[in-house]
């Protein structure tokens, strides 16, 4: 597959429970998710990964669940995880690369990999919003969590977890979050099989894993950059360990953080913070 390749849409059906056999089948020869370790129940996919992980298990193992009961994304944030509706995964990657590298480049390949897929299914562009949340008409239907293993400095290993939003209805959001969350049912008015969009997934995740390894961070940046309009231009203001930093947002450094212009002109890269606010730029929101 080349990232990216528009498929003809499977008809629309029912949901389909993702058990190994048939994702094996329909995977083929490929290296992230040669090896799936299936849960119907699970608290948290980043976490049995982990876990794997540290157990001795190889690049590219996928652990994949039917339900989260304690998913997480950024900040310990809970991830809205009902059985059999969406996809809920975590990938064991173990690249050759230093833990200020991995770990962005990690992001910005799971970042450009879901947004890929979801036009696919969705048959509109999908929006990626800094550092790694993958949006639609200003709507969250996907977000990526990776975390790191490290012994004296060295990486050990990353667990980039994947939460899609396929078959969730709104009364399954929390009331406060409905007005700021999708999903393709939601979009599309049907349920939607999740293993096309799961298969399509993990051959996007392994494709841009491989461009990173093979040619490092400069084609991940120049496509990610594609699917972030807002991330050059736009106005930001972003939650830092330093406190806010306001300014606009002017593309990403070659580590993959992003830079951001204040109002005297100074430019920060952000490699660690929360995107609290974006909106296109205007003289106007600047002051505010």
């Amino acid at each position: 597959m080349v990232a990216g390749e528009r498929q003809e849409r499977p008809p629309e059906m029912a949901a389909d429970p993702l058990l190994p056999q048939r994702v094996a089948c329909a995977l083929g020869d490929i290296r992230i998710g040669a090896s799936l370790h299936y849960q119907t129940s699970v608290d948290s996919t980043n976490r049995l990964a982990r876990e794997l992980g540290r157990r001795g298990g190889k690049d590219g193992l996928v652990v994949l669940a039917e339900e989260q009961t304690a998913g997480r994304g950024r900040r310990e944030r809970r991830w809205v995880s009902p059985s059999a509706k969406g996809i809920y995964l975590s990938a064991l990657l173990r690249p050759a690369a230093s833990v200020a590298e991995a770990g962005p480049a990690a992001q910005l390949v799971a970042g450009i990999a879901v947004a890929e897929t979801l036009a696919i299914y969705a048959d509109r562009p999908m929006m990626l919003r800094w550092p790694n949340d993958c949006y639609l008409g200003g709507r969250k239907m996907a977000g990526v969590l990776v975390e790191s293993e490290i012994t004296g400095g060295t990486l050990d290993f990353l667990v980039c977890g994947i939460g899609i939003n396929v078959n969730h209805e709104e009364s399954d959001f929390p009331a406060d979050l409905r007005t700021r969350v999708t999903s393709l049912c939601m979009l599309s008015g049907n349920p939607q099989p999740r293993l096309p969009i799961l298969v399509s997934l993990l051959k996007a995740l392994e494709y841009w894993d491989d461009v990173w390894r093979k040619h490092g961070l400069s084609p991940v940046i120049e496509r990610w950059l594609e699917l972030s309009p807002e991330s050059r231009g736009s106005y930001v203001e972003i939650q830092t360990d330093r406190g806010v930093i306001r300014g606009l947002a002017a593309g990403l450094s070659p580590t993959g953080g992003l830079y951001v212009e204040d109002e005297r002109e100074d430019r920060h890269e952000i490699t660690l913070g929360e995107l609290v606010r974006v909106s296109p730029y205007t003289s106007e929101a600047q002051r505010r």
